[in-house]
C-alpha cells in the first residue's frame, strides 16, 4: 500500500511543478516572439520599440507615425525609457525579452503571494489570459504582476518595493495606482503614501537621461493630450471597434440604451470596492482576506475600466484565479470560473464560431458578462455574507509554507 505524502513532500512537489510552469511560460513568451515577428508582424512592439527611438532623439512621442506602426503611443515617457533594453536589440530578441520579463513578472509574484500548490492552481488557470496579452505584445500581464507584486512588498512591510511596484505600473497605464489601496490593510500607510510620491517623481523625470528638460515638457503636455481625448464615444461600443469592450459602462450601453457618463459608474464601483477596507477592519490581520481583496481589486480594474481592451481582461483574469486558488473549493465556484476561463479566454479566440463571434459575442460585450457575478460574489465573501469556510485553513497554510518551503531562487531574492 502506497504511504501518503507528508505534507513537506506535498509542497516540494508543488515547488517543482511551479518551476516546470515557469519553463512552460518562458518557452511560450520565445515561440510567441518568433510567431509574431517572423511569422506575422505585432504592431504593439512596433510603437514601443520606436518609443524610445523618438524619446532619445526628441521627437514627439505622441504623433502619428504611419511608416512606422498604426495607431498612437499612449504611455508616459518613463515607460519609452524604461522599454529601452528590449528596444536596442534586435527585434525577435526583443520581443522575446519583452514577453519572458511580462511572464516571468507574473510568475514571481503570484508564487511569493500564494502557497506553492495555490501558486500552481492560479497560474494555470491564469495561463491563457497571459499567453494572449503576450501575443499582442501588450503590457496587461506586467501590470498585473506588479500590482501583486506591490501586495507581497505590503506583506513583507517593504514600503520602498511597494511604492517602486506601484509606481512602475502607473507609469505604464495610471489604474494601477489604485494597488496603493493595499497599504491601508497594514500600518504606516500614511508613509507608504510620501514614499509612493517620491518615487514617482523621481521616476517622472527619468526620462533626462536621453532627453533635455524641455523636450520631456513637451512630452508630457502631448501625453496629457492624448489621454483627454482618448476617451472613446459610447457609440462604438458593441461594435469591436480596436477590441473595445470597456467594462461595465459598455455593458451598460448595449444592454439598456443609456449614455450615461463613465464618472457615476466608476464612483459607484470604487466605493464598493472600498467598503471592505472601511467596515471589515478586524478582519485585516487574516492573510486570506488581504490576498482577497487584491483579487477584487484586479477585476475592478477591468470591470470599471471605460477603455478597457480584449487584452486588458488579462487582469481580470489574474484576479479570478488567485481568488479561486485561494479559497474553498466548491462546484458552484468551479462553474463560476470556468465561464470565465470559457467566455473571457475562449469566446475571443479562433475556437469560437465566426457567426457566433459576429452575431453575439462582440454586439453584447459578453466578454464582460461572467466578471460581473463573479466580482459580487468576492464582495459578499469579503463581508462575511457568503462564508467562505477555507479561507482560515487557507491563511494558516500560507503562513505555514512561507517558513517552512524553500522556494525557488527567483521567488527567495527577487527576478
Amino acid at each position: 500500500m502506497t504511504r501518503p505524502l507528508s505534507k513537506s513532500a506535498r509542497a516540494k512537489k508543488a515547488v517543482r511543478a511551479l518551476r516546470i510552469l515557469l519553463g512552460v511560460y518562458l518557452l511560450t513568451a520565445v515561440f510567441v516572439a518568433v510567431q509574431r515577428t517572423l511569422l506575422s508582424r505585432e504592431n504593439n512592439f512596433w510603437i514601443f520599440q520606436a518609443a524610445f527611438e523618438h524619446l532619445r532623439s526628441g521627437a514627439d512621442l505622441y504623433a502619428a507615425y504611419p511608416e512606422i506602426h498604426a495607431d498612437f503611443f499612449k504611455y508616459s515617457p518613463t515607460f519609452a525609457l524604461l522599454f529601452a533594453p528590449f528596444a536596442l536589440l534586435p527585434t525577435t530578441a526583443g520581443y522575446a525579452l519583452w514577453a519572458a520579463a511580462c511572464a516571468t513578472v507574473v510568475w514571481v509574484s503570484v508564487a511569493r503571494l500564494l502557497p506553492p500548490r495555490a501558486a500552481f492552481v492560479a497560474l494555470s488557470l491564469a495561463f491563457f489570459s497571459v499567453l494572449g496579452d503576450l501575443q499582442r505584445a501588450q503590457s496587461n500581464a506586467l501590470v498585473a504582476g506588479l500590482m501583486v507584486l506591490a501586495w507581497v512588498a505590503y506583506e513583507r512591510k517593504e514600503q520602498l518595493p511597494a511604492a517602486i511596484a506601484v509606481a512602475a505600473g502607473a507609469f505604464v497605464k495610471l489604474f494601477p495606482l489604485a494597488a496603493g489601496m493595499g497599504a491601508l490593510l497594514h500600518k504606516q500607510w500614511l508613509r507608504f503614501c510620501l514614499i509612493l510620491v517620491g518615487v514617482i517623481a523621481v521616476g517622472a523625470v527619468l526620462p533626462v537621461l536621453v532627453s533635455d528638460p524641455e523636450s520631456l515638457a513637451a512630452q508630457y503636455r502631448s501625453w496629457y493630450a492624448i489621454e483627454t481625448r482618448d476617451v472613446a464615444p459610447m457609440s462604438r461600443y458593441g461594435t469591436g471597434g480596436a477590441d473595445l469592450y470597456a467594462g461595465l459602462m459598455g455593458q451598460f450601453r448595449v444592454w439598456f440604451g443609456v449614455d450615461w457618463p463613465h464618472w457615476p459608474v466608476q464612483l459607484t464601483g470604487l466605493v464598493i470596492l472600498m467598503l471592505p477596507v472601511l467596515v471589515q477592519r478586524k478582519r485585516f490581520g487574516e492573510y486570506a482576506f488581504r490576498v482577497q481583496v487584491l483579487a477584487s481589486l484586479l477585476v475592478f480594474c477591468v470591470l470599471f475600466n471605460h477603455q478597457a481592451e480584449s487584452p486588458s481582461y488579462a487582469i481580470a483574469m489574474l484576479g479570478a484565479a488567485i481568488w479561486y486558488a485561494s479559497a474553498e473549493q466548491a462546484k458552484w465556484r468551479t462553474w463560476l470560473v470556468a465561464a470565465c476561463l470559457i467566455i473571457v479566454n475562449l469566446g475571443s479566440s479562433d475556437l469560437m464560431p465566426r457567426a457566433w463571434y459576429t452575431a453575439y459575442y462582440v454586439p453584447y460585450l459578453l466578454k464582460t458578462v461572467p466578471l460581473i457575478p463573479l466580482w459580487i460574489v468576492m464582495q459578499l465573501e469579503l463581508h462575511g455574507i457568503i462564508h467562505n469556510r477555507g479561507l482560515a485553513e487557507f491563511s494558516e497554510l500560507a503562513e505555514t509554507d512561507q517558513r517552512d518551503v524553500v522556494l525557488p531562487q527567483a521567488v527567495q531574492h527577487g527576478s
